[in-house]
């Protein structure tokens, strides 16, 4: 006997028409499929109408209970956030671009430590240049991951989002897509 998903998955409501890029604020998209701070009743969403993004806890569900809706009946997007594995490939990928040797090979080793993330940053620190291009690369792989995002949940219309996508990589110089070519890309 199947049972009903008690966290069903929040879909695109049919009807609307598609918003563009500029509705989306993609810093704070970003920031959201980063997030893996909260539990699993509480999480970043999408008004597909609007483009709004709006955080759905607890006291924001008990106030929508009590005016008469929720979050599916809206269609609102939910914004799961990316796995840990894609950030600790985002850090490799991001090492091996380094051109200063020593900080190439710490940064190699605090990623093989446990806590690869801290131990990642605090290296990084040390090194004022380097942390300035992790940040640049970081901001540019989160905001190709925001559009990809928009265009996978069939928000934005595909032209504008591949657009959006061949105007990062030749200002960034960043690969196509974040996830194309890794062996658990659904696209491969």
């Amino acid at each position: 006997m199947e049972t009903e998903d008690p966290h069903p998955k929040l879909s695109v409501a049919e009807g609307l028409a598609m918003l563009h890029l500029k509705d989306f604020n993609l810093e704070d998209l970003a920031m959201a499929l980063e997030n893996h701070f909260m539990d699993y009743e509480t999480f970043f969403w999408v008004d597909p109408a609007t483009g709004k993004m709006e955080l759905w806890a607890e006291g924001v569900a008990d106030e929508a209970e009590a005016e008469g809706w929720d979050v599916h009946e809206r269609g609102g997007v939910r914004i799961d956030p990316i796995d840990s594995f894609e950030a600790y490939r985002d850090m490799e990928e991001f090492i091996s671009t380094v051109s200063n040797q020593d900080c190439r090979n710490r940064l190699g080793r605090a990623i093989d430590r446990s806590k690869p993330f801290r131990h990642f940053r605090e290296t990084l620190s040390q090194f004022h240049d380097e942390e300035s291009e992790w940040l640049t690369f970081h901001d540019n792989i989160m905001k190709r991951r925001a559009i990809e995002w928009l265009n996978d949940k069939r928000l934005v219309e595909s032209s504008e989002t591949d657009a959006a996508l061949s105007l990062l990589q030749s200002a960034a110089g960043t690969p196509r897509t974040v996830m194309e070519g890794r062996p658990d890309h659904p696209r491969r």
